[in-house]
């Protein structure tokens, strides 16, 4: 067993981590970039399993990460709470992973909800530290009927997104619901209240 393992299991002992995740992530593959390292992280939302190894070929939420990061994520619910800077932190590690998923899913690939969604075809992306002040950067494009996430702000987006971490938490919640339904009125749901929502985090991207 190996200490990455111990970290996982140490952090999906504790009560806080079960409910934080619940309903952000359903399951996710850790890639251990140092170690080489595999794992699969599942929500059976009252308890969070570990499983060494890539348990199904079929989840689109993929998270590189290293050993350190491991070794904090299981210092940071050694109290069993999570502060601002930490849950910070935490997000910061799933923003790209859960954006590329929900980009990959099959209705957010659909032409008609895209236009009910008014989706944007260029526009980037700022997570906000705990102070407020832009810390990850990210372009998100539309080519050749595929989304690309890029580090970094690159040419001239439709609009700039500024986000918090709870903000992100409460758009991922939300995400999850409607894919976890299976019912277009959800989606639906959503829609309306993400062009609102879209509208209220924009800033100029001069």
């Amino acid at each position: 067993m190996s200490k990455n393992y111990e970290h996982l299991q140490s952090v999906a002992q504790r009560p806080s981590a079960v409910e934080w995740f619940r309903g952000v992530v359903k399951r996710a593959h850790l890639n251990v970039l140092d170690t080489q390292e595999h794992f699969t992280i599942e929500h059976r939302g009252d308890k969070l399993e570990v499983h060494e190894g890539l348990k199904d070929k079929k989840t689109n939420i993929i998270i590189p990460l290293h050993s350190e990061n491991l070794e904090w994520l299981a210092g940071a619910f050694a109290d069993d709470k999570i502060d601002a800077e930490e849950e910070y932190r935490i997000v910061k590690y799933l923003l790209e992973p859960c954006l590329k998923a929900a980009l990959e899913m099959p209705i957010l690939k659909n032409p008609a909800f895209n236009r009910i969604l008014r989706v944007d075809h260029h526009w980037q992306e700022a997570l906000l530290d705990p102070e407020g002040k832009p810390d990850v950067e990210l372009t998100i494009v539309y080519v050749n009927k595929q989304w690309l996430v890029i580090h970094g702000f690159h040419g001239r987006p439709q609009r700039r997104l500024v986000i918090t971490a709870p903000q992100f938490i409460d758009f991922q919640k939300r995400v999850f619901a409607a894919d976890a339904s299976g019912n277009l009125a959800e989606w639906l749901k959503l829609a309306q209240w993400y062009v609102k929502w879209r509208d209220s985090i924009s800033v100029s991207p001069n």
